[in-house]
């Protein structure tokens, strides 16, 4: 009950560190709060990304890698960094605000499937700011389906909070606080012991472009399960079969999740390869 009053929610209408004047909360994930706000300095609307209390230092630390992060990132698809604001043990990032529908958000207010061009368009749009992302070194590792954002017909990748320098090994707090397992202590693909990381996430969690890809692979399946109906009485089948997607995408998505050999070398070289592969199916 107290950490749930902690991190209760700024009341609408306040103007907090005495200038951001919170318009409404936008959600809250495991370790920091988002609120759409007015800049009353400059009038503009932003979006303020807040420490979860609860948390402490480490919603902190987080924070304040994410801002190094966007502060040195331009991309028109990836959130603009604004700045950072520090009021006690009250911390906030201050960046662009994407307003549109998370896809997943999307996907099941509309009520259909996206068509398997429409989900190849999306991992195009996707690859082209992981490349940009990958060449600038750094990487996402948490390329999920709530993490995209469709705004005019537009992709846009959002929450860098997990993101890293590729090779990067997390400093100890902040890797003990993420729950991370040490990757010198554990064979990859292996469970993590007695905690709870699954041989996805800890793929997920590597600091190689090759996660993010791998993370797209995943993405890519959910939004073609969006619109998929078993049969009833249907035993539970592979991807593979319940999609029936054409032979070259189930390749393509293959080498994306690590199925096949050899695997993406790079988030350029899988666009390639999916520019080939959608002049194909035409």
């Amino acid at each position: 009950m107290i950490r749930r009053w902690r991190d209760y929610p700024l009341r609408n209408g306040i103007v907090w560190m005495g200038r951001y004047r919170i318009d409404r909360f936008l959600g809250m994930g495991s370790y920091g709060q988002a609120y759409a706000c007015t800049d009353t300095g400059s009038g503009r609307t932003v979006l303020l990304k807040r420490n979860k209390p609860s948390k402490k230092e480490i919603g902190r630390l987080l924070l304040r890698r994410e801002s190094r992060i966007l502060r040195e990132l331009r991309h028109p698809r990836i959130p603009k960094w604004i700045g950072y604001e520090t009021r006690g043990r009250d911390e906030a990032l201050i960046m662009e605000l994407v307003e549109g529908d998370d896809l997943e958000s999307r996907l099941m207010a509309q009520g259909r499937a996206l068509t398997l061009r429409e989900a190849l368009c999306i991992a195009k749009e996707l690859l082209r700011t992981l490349g940009y992302l990958h060449g600038a070194g750094f990487v996402h590792r948490d390329v999920r389906i709530p993490n995209v954002m469709a705004k005019d017909g537009a992709i846009y990748l959002i929450d860098y909070g997990l993101a890293c320098r590729i090779g990067e090994q997390l400093p100890e707090p902040l890797r003990l606080g993420l729950n991370e397992p040490d990757p010198d202590m554990a064979a990859p693909g292996a469970a993590a012991g007695s905690d709870s990381w699954s041989a996805f996430k800890r793929k997920m969690r590597r600091p190689l472009p090759s996660s993010d890809l791998y993370g797209l692979g995943h993405l890519f399946l959910f939004i073609m399960y969006a619109g998929y109906e078993p049969e009833e009485g249907q035993a539970e089948r592979s991807w593979e079969e319940e999609l029936a997607l054409p032979r070259p995408v189930v390749l393509f998505v293959r080498r994306l999740l690590e199925l096949e050999e050899p695997g993406w070398q790079s988030a350029d070289q899988c666009l390639q390869e999916l520019d080939r592969l959608m002049a194909e199916l035409q």
